[in-house]
This record gives C-alpha cells, structure tokens and sequence, in this order.
C-alpha cells in the first residue's frame, strides 16, 4: 500500500513540475516606456525581416537567426512583434518595438525550447545604420540579453545578410493552439492566449482538439478527463463530457485562463490574429452538426472580411469517419484525414495526414499532390526530425510542439551553417 501512495505522490510531482506555468522574464527599461517613444508600425516591422548573422550571442542562439513579423489585434488595436528564430537548440527571441527618436528599440524575452532556458532581451538599432529603402547588407541589431529574470548584461548582435528566401510555403501548425503544457510555455494549451502566440512562434495555423460538454457545446480541449496535467487546483474531477459548459468555465486552466469554447477561439483566429488554418481534431464525441456551422459560419465571415482562413474538419478515426459521412453536404466540406489515402479520395478530403511514424510514404504523398489535396505530417518536434521531414518529406506542412525549429529549418538559406561551435 505505502509503495503504491509513493508511486502516485511521484506521478502527481512529476505531472506538477512538467506543467508549470513558466514565467516570461520581465526587466524594466526606462527607455523603452518613456513618453515620446511611440510603438513601431508593421511597416517597419516588415522592412526588418530577414536572415541575419549573429556575431554576438552564438552561445544562445547559434550563428545566424531569421527575423520574422507578426501581430495580433488586441482590444488598443494592432500589437506588432518580430520574433527571432535561431539554429541552436531551439532558440527564439519574442520583441515589440518602439520608435525613440531615430533609433529603434526591441524589447522583449528569450528561449531555448530544447534546453528550456530563458531571460531578457534589450536591442536597439541605431539611426545611423537604417537605411531609408530597408535593411541591406549590414545593418545592425544590438544590445543584450540576461539569464531568467536577470538585467540584460552579455552582448548580443545581428547583422543582417538577406531577405528571407521566397520559396513555396510551408504550413506549420501548431500543436494543441502552440504547444503542449509540457514544453514549458508560459500559457496553456488549447487556450485563446496560446492561439495568439501561435504565429509569434512560427506558425502560419493551429491543431487543436474539440469536445462536446454535457449540454453538447464545443470545447478546446486535449484530454477527456479534467486532471491536474490540465487544470489548476484539483487532481482528477471526471470526464469533459459530464460537466456543462459553465462548470467547465468555473475551473482555471492550468496555465492560467478558461476553457474555450470552439466558437471563442475560431473568433479569436479570425479577429486577432494572422493565422490562415485551423484544424479541428474531433476526439471521441462526434456530434458534428454544431462543428460544421461554425466552420462554415467562420469561413464565410473570413471571405467576407478578405481573410484567408481554411478551417478543416479533423478525421483521426473510422468513428468520426462515420460522423462525417452522416453529413448531407460532407463532400463539399473542408476536411482532413489521418486514415488511409482511399479515405481522403472516398470523402474528398483537402488533405492528408499521416503520422510521422509511418515515414516519408512518398507514393501516397505525391499521389494526394497529385489529385489536389495536401499532405500533411504529424507531429514533429526533435530538430534532427523535423530537418529530416522539412528537407526530404516533401510534405505541405507539418504539426508540430516546436514551431520554432521548423520555420528556421525550412527558411534558414542553403548551405549556411546554422549552429555556433561547441
């Protein structure tokens, strides 16, 4: 009996350490907040994107970085960020940028996803060195960064070298909204803040998972159960099925905030952020009818407001399979398929996708291509494999907890050496 209290008492630490919430280290610089210095417009953010050499810092994030813009819409309007995405270890820089006089300032946090590491990030590119026409050759990005919550002390510099290759995209999606409440993240999974920080990581879409409450609305939410891997504050209370959508909303998400419903973060998508994708990955619950208004209502509201925004209906089983099939229109209806490429012609699926467990599948790959439909991988998170699929899959995109790693590893140029010397 003792052993078994033990082994139980071990599996609740263990579940409690791996999904803490992770602060975002935070140090106050007086310039940055000083009146005057207004919030740099996208614009500028635009003209800042590229590939840049880090000649200070390669200790953290390698030797050469892509800078990359985003935004979201938040209730003041457009928040504008340049995310850097490094070559080592999974390191990324999050900014927002302010205009003080000439100069521009970044301000914002580190990471390395692999490491779990953090700290501070201070950078300023000085008015002598913009060009009026955009970045060239040799523009400089400089400043420091410090260690969690330390002020920023230790040199960091980029130099910038070119544009970020044009090539044909690659859809990254992120897994469960971004990431998974075990990959150290500060927000939890599948929660609205999670879906706006998606594409600051990387991505240009989202998997996240949908349930039915018990008064039958569509939730985000991975497990079927509410446990303490999910939820702060109790260990296990049940299935998501028989709790209603306002005893759901009564529970605090793990990393903060509330279960969404599948309406909340298809709004939030939309309205607040750049995203193009969604998609849905119905678990066991399959009352579709609900799903399929809302994917249609979205989509529609998307076209109106010139968005572009797919949202697929996820078929991970033979289950679900039958759901979709009850659907009078379900051949007209964006879908996705993880069972057997047969399936993906039978219900004219707009995609499929295999996990990355069954290789590279070459033939079913450029078969679906082929007829139209994209392929798919899921889910990527090791660097070594995620080079492997980006480089040699010829998939159309890949799921993955570590969007990060794939939008370097994909748009890093040719034959640039990407990691510092040990």
């Amino acid at each position: 009996m003792i052993q078994v209290v033990v082994i139980i008492a071990g599996f609740i630490l263990y579940v409690t350490y791996k999904t803490r919430k992770t602060k975002v280290p935070h140090t106050d610089w007086q310039r940055f907040r000083r009146k005057g210095a207004v919030p740099l417009d996208s614009v500028a953010c635009n003209e800042l994107q590229g590939v840049y050499t880090v000649t200070e810092g390669k200790e953290i994030f390698g030797n050469c970085c892509i800078v990359k813009w985003t935004y979201t819409i938040e209730k003041e309007g457009p928040v504008n960020h340049l995310s850097f995405f490094g070559g080592k270890e999974g390191a990324f820089i999050i900014c927002e940028g302010r205009l003080d006089g000439n100069d521009i300032l970044l301000k914002g946090a580190w990471r390395q996803l692999t490491a779990s590491d953090t700290g501070t990030v201070q950078l300023v590119i000085r008015s002598s060195t913009l060009h009026e026409a955009g970045p060239k050759k040799g523009l400089s990005i400089e400043g420091y960064y410090g260690k969690k919550e330390e002020p920023p002390r230790e040199s960091l510099r980029f130099t910038y070298d070119q544009p970020i290759p044009e090539k044909k995209p690659l859809d990254i999606l992120a897994h469960r909204g971004g990431a998974r409440n075990v990959d150290f993240l500060s927000t939890s999974e599948n929660s609205l803040e999670m879906m706006k920080m998606a594409a600051r990581l990387g991505a240009n879409g989202i998997e996240i998972d949908v349930r039915l409450t018990k008064d039958k609305v569509p939730v985000i939410i991975h497990d079927s159960f509410l446990s303490i891997h999910t939820f702060n504050n109790l260990l296990y209370d049940g299935l998501i099925s028989n709790h209603t959508l306002a005893e759901l909303k009564a529970k605090e998400l793990r990393k903060g905030g509330h279960i969404p419903t599948l309406q909340e973060a298809l709004h939030t998508v939309l309205y607040n952020t750049p995203l193009e994708i969604v998609w849905l990955d119905i678990k066991k619950e399959c009352d579709l009818g609900e799903i399929r208004a809302l994917q249609m209502e979205y989509m529609q509201k998307a076209n109106e407001a010139g968005r572009k925004l797919t949202i697929y209906i996820g078929i991970p089983d033979k289950t679900i399979l039958g759901c979709f099939r009850a659907l009078e229109d379900h051949l007209q209806l964006p879908s996705l398929t993880e069972l057997e490429p047969e399936v993906a012609e039978a219900i004219n699926a707009n995609a499929w996708a295999p996990q990355y467990t069954g290789g590279f599948q070459a033939e079913e790959v450029q078969l679906m291509q082929t007829q139209g439909r994209k392929a798919y991988v899921w889910s990527l998170d090791d660097a070594a494999m995620i080079h492997l699929y980006v480089k040699q899959g010829g998939f159309d995109g890949i799921v993955t907890n570590a969007p990060p790693v794939a939008f370097h590893t994909y748009y890093m140029p040719e034959g640039i050496n990407v990691t510092a010397n040990e």
